[in-house]
């Protein structure tokens, strides 16, 4: 075993935790939830922005409760330290109870890395040893950070177009207006909902990944175009335009289910 030892003590073989010391945390991701109720659970999102920037996300139940984007990231070195402490780095596959357990909880924890290593793991009232007190840590850090009074980055306008018709939605006053135009059939029609449409539709934005810019082309003729134009408080902008392709369909689908939801019917001609 000295021998074994020495060997590898040679060829530099690191241990787990070593591989992850002294690495650093672009993204940390964590959710527990379940139970009786339709929404029961939270999740704290925490990600490193392509320039640099922390954007917090803060989930209970539904929806979001806050979002931001910070200049400060010190946040990753105190999710790295309790990473290291509870060895959360062996975290892994799916941990499920010796009996089977009705109406309890889950978790999920997902933790990128600058190297490109990652944890991923998950449960069902089930988990490593200590992963209790783990998470409780990781929670009472994010709680801190989440009482920071930081102003809401709400949607300035939201524009979703599929083949000839278009979808507008905007803040009117007190309401949402949505606007709809359909160039085949010379629709134009303006609608009053709720101003609850524009925070759900926020919360939509983030969580089904619609914020991205970008223009993907197809020489195929049965893919229909779509294209999102998405504008928020603090003047960024999200533009999309691409093809219902199938790894890229997802976020037609999402807009057709949340426009069914708050019935705004619109005759897409799929």
């Amino acid at each position: 075993m000295v021998v074994l030892a020495s060997i590898l003590s040679f060829f530099g073989c690191q241990s787990s935790g070593d591989k992850y010391e002294n690495d650093t945390i672009t993204y940390f991701s964590y959710y527990k939830g379940g139970g009786m109720r339709r929404f029961d659970g939270y999740r704290y999102l925490v990600e490193k922005t392509k320039d640099g920037r922390t954007h917090f996300l803060f989930n209970k139940d539904y929806p979001d409760e806050k979002e931001f984007i910070i200049d400060d990231a010190s946040v990753f070195d105190s999710l790295q330290q309790i990473v290291m402490k509870h060895k959360m780095y062996k975290y892994s596959g799916n941990y499920q109870p010796s009996m089977r357990i009705f109406d309890g909880q889950s978790w999920s924890l997902y933790v990128k890395y600058a190297s490109g290593a990652s944890i991923s793991a998950g449960g069902y009232m089930a988990g490593p040893n200590g992963y209790g007190d783990a998470f409780a840590e990781v929670v009472a850090c994010l709680d801190q950070w989440k009482k920071m009074e930081v102003e809401v980055n709400r949607l300035a306008s939201f524009d979703f177009t599929y083949i000839s018709t278009k979808v507008h939605i905007e803040p009117q006053g007190d309401h949402a207006l949505v606007t709809i135009d359909d160039e085949t059939t010379g629709r134009h029609e303006v609608i009053e909902k709720p101003a609850e449409l524009l925070e759900d539709l926020r919360v939509t934005t983030i969580t089904e990944d619609l914020r991205e810019n970008g223009t993907l082309r197809s020489e195929d003729p049965n893919c229909k175009p779509f294209s999102f134009d998405i504008v928020f408080s603090d003047g960024s902008r999200y533009v999309y335009d691409s093809y219902d392709l199938s790894y890229t369909c997802h976020k037609t689908e999402v807009m057709f289910w949340f426009l069914e939801r708050w019935e705004i019917s619109v005759n897409f001609n799929k």
